[in-house]
Formats: C-alpha cells, structure tokens, sequence
C-alpha cells in the first residue's frame, strides 16, 4: 500500500511547484507587512494584498476611493519600502479588488 501525505506536509515540504508557492506566498506576505507598518492605519486597513515582480508593486485594495488616497501615498512609502525589501520598485499599480481576503 502507497503512503499517503498530507496536504499540509507537501505544502511545508515539497519541492518543485509546491515550495516556489510556498516561498512566493511568503514573500507576498512580507512585502504586505512591510506596506501597511509604512501606511498610516485607517489606509492599511484597506490593503489586503501586495506582491513584487520584476520591479513592480502591485497593490490590492477595497475599493476604489482607498486605491486613490493609496496613489497618493505612493511616493511616500515607495523608497522607504524598497529599502526594507531589499529590491528596487519602478512603478506601484494599485488594483480594486472588493472581496476580503
């Protein structure tokens, strides 16, 4: 009879496709802890999502009101978030996604 493994044991060790998910989810979710600490708190709480590829920063938010006052903000957290990142950040794209993750 075959082993079985669990989901939760190939997502913490696999390798291949499972670990280069399990790293990117990290990292996503370190680069959205370092975004809402440099956000003033009543903008962090609307960002729910943020990833960096290729020296893009894409940004998720609840709406489109907190996606502009975001935009704005954009300037002020981007050198800042870039150092902490250790990665450089050419452009940050803010999209509105309405459902809470």
């Amino acid at each position: 009879m075959k082993n079985l493994t669990s989901v939760s044991d190939l997502l913490a060790h696999g390798q291949g496709m499972l670990r280069r998910l399990r790293e990117g989810t990290l990292e996503a979710d370190r680069t959205l802890r370092a975004l809402k600490r440099l956000l003033p708190p009543e903008l962090a709480q609307e960002v729910w999502g943020a990833v960096m590829r290729d020296g893009t920063l894409t940004v998720l938010v609840h709406s489109a009101a907190w996606g502009t006052r975001l935009r704005y903000q954009a300037p002020r957290f981007k050198d800042a978030l870039a150092a902490e990142l250790g990665t450089a950040i050419e452009r940050v794209v803010v999209k509105v996604r309405s459902g809470r993750a």
